[in-house]
């Protein structure tokens, strides 16, 4: 058990990076470490500090909470869980105006 938070947080830096279309280098550049420290990261091989996860969220573009969300999460999610957590990540990126829509086609479609 000890060490998975690091495998957690790690998958989830490596999500984002893959989600805002970013390798390893980029990322290392724009939070200042070199690429093989990121990948030992992602990997969960390093025991990071919380000035690296604030670089880190911030090279992100994320709040510094947001590295944690997986480990809020049980690891073995079912598939239904996981497309929930999928609909949430993807109802974060939009706009309050889109979020708004999304409701509305979400209330039309299944009707209270």
């Amino acid at each position: 058990m000890a060490g998975n938070i690091l495998k957690i947080i790690g998958a989830r830096i490596r999500d984002i990076r893959k989600d805002r279309s970013l390798t390893q280098e980029q990322l290392a550049e724009m939070s200042g470490f070199h690429s093989t420290y990121i990948g030992a990261v992602e990997r969960g091989e390093k025991n990071i500090t919380m000035l690296t996860l604030e670089k880190m969220s911030e090279a992100l573009e994320v709040e510094v909470h947001e590295l944690f969300r997986y480990a809020d999460l049980n690891l073995r999610q079912t598939s239904k869980q996981k497309d929930l957590q999928d609909i949430m990540d993807r109802l974060l990126k939009l706009s309050a105006a889109d979020i708004k829509k999304a409701k509305a086609i979400l209330n039309e479609i299944y009707k209270k």
